[in-house]
Parts: structure tokens; C-alpha cells; sequence
């Protein structure tokens, strides 16, 4: 009977898999469009004027801040050597998309631009359009926090307290 047991749950979880597979995989090819692409909508008032806020940020300046010399001290007292702006230690956080292929950025993504959307969203190339976004938000309700799964089909990640934490944990080490 375990045996029967495990053999049906192992069978169940690799049909979830298979199933979410495609879905995963398509969205791991969607392009890096960049704040622009984003801006498009983003930066309106209807839509909470998020590129304007970004854009005061200091998100928007985590790249152009790997070039000072506070950065350079600080990235010298924990190891890393060089240009912190050209250090993949560095850049892991401060950049949207490090280690993708050149293929997965739209002409207009511009590393420069540091935390931008697309770092904490997910590249934005399947779900850009209004229709997807606005197929996005009637899935996840009035409160816009229900899941949807056209987000995970898109690639969209809707960011909670862990995703900050894959880079903000790190400050203590600083």
C-alpha cells in the first residue's frame, strides 16, 4: 500500500511538473524590455505613477552608485576586487537580468538604468501588452492580491518580502 502510495504521488507531482513545464520555459525566454517598455503604462496617473516614483529611487541609481568611491571601499572590505560596476558580485543586485544571454534584451533595455522593474518583476516581454495586464488584474480581484495565473504563464512575478530579501539580506554583510 506505501509503496502503491508513493509511486501515485510521484506520478501526480510529475504531472504537475510536465504541465507547468511549458509555461515556465516560455516565460524563461521572454525578453528584458526595459523601463521604457514599462514606462508606457507605468508612468500615468491611472496606473499609480510608478516610473516617477522608481525614478526617484535609489533603485534607479544602483548602478551609477557602483561607481563611486563608497562603493569601490565597500566592495574592497568584502572581497571583491576591480570595478564594482563590472563585478558580477556587485552587479547580481544592482542590475536587471546578469548572466542572460544578449538575445533575452530588447534593443532599448539599458543595464545602466540598475533595479528597474523588470529586477524584481521578471522580464517583461510576454506580459507587456494591456490586454495581458489588465487580464493580470481581473484575475487577481479588486485588491489585486489573489493570484493569477496568466502572471506565472507570462513570467510576471507579483514580488512579496522574499524577493527583496535575495538582495537586501545581503546589506548586513556591508
Amino acid at each position: 500500500m506505501k509503496t502503491m502510495l508513493a509511486v501515485f504521488s510521484a506520478l501526480a507531482l510529475a504531472l504537475v511538473i510536465a504541465g507547468a513545464m511549458p509555461a515556465l520555459l516560455e516565460a524563461k525566454e521572454a525578453k528584458f524590455i526595459g523601463v521604457d517598455g514599462c514606462a508606457r503604462c507605468h508612468k500615468k496617473d491611472k496606473e499609480g505613477r510608478q516610473v516617477p516614483i522608481w525614478e526617484k529611487s535609489k533603485h534607479a541609481e544602483a548602478f551609477k552608485n557602483l561607481g563611486t568611491d563608497e562603493a569601490k571601499k565597500r566592495a574592497q572590505k568584502v572581497g571583491v576586487s576591480g570595478d564594482p560596476q563590472k563585478s558580477e558580485a556587485c552587479l547580481v543586485c544592482h542590475v536587471a537580468g546578469l548572466g542572460e544571454p544578449d538575445s533575452r534584451f530588447d534593443k532599448k533595455f539599458a543595464m545602466e538604468d540598475g533595479v528597474q522593474c523588470e529586477s524584481c518583476h521578471g522580464a517583461g516581454g510576454e506580459y507587456k501588452s494591456k490586454k495581458i495586464m489588465k487580464e493580470i488584474s481581473d484575475e487577481r480581484g479588486p485588491d489585486k492580491k489573489g493570484k493569477s495565473a496568466t502572471a506565472e504563464q507570462t513570467g510576471l512575478v507579483i514580488p512579496n518580502e522574499n524577493t527583496c530579501k535575495q538582495c537586501h539580506a545581503l546589506e548586513i554583510q556591508f
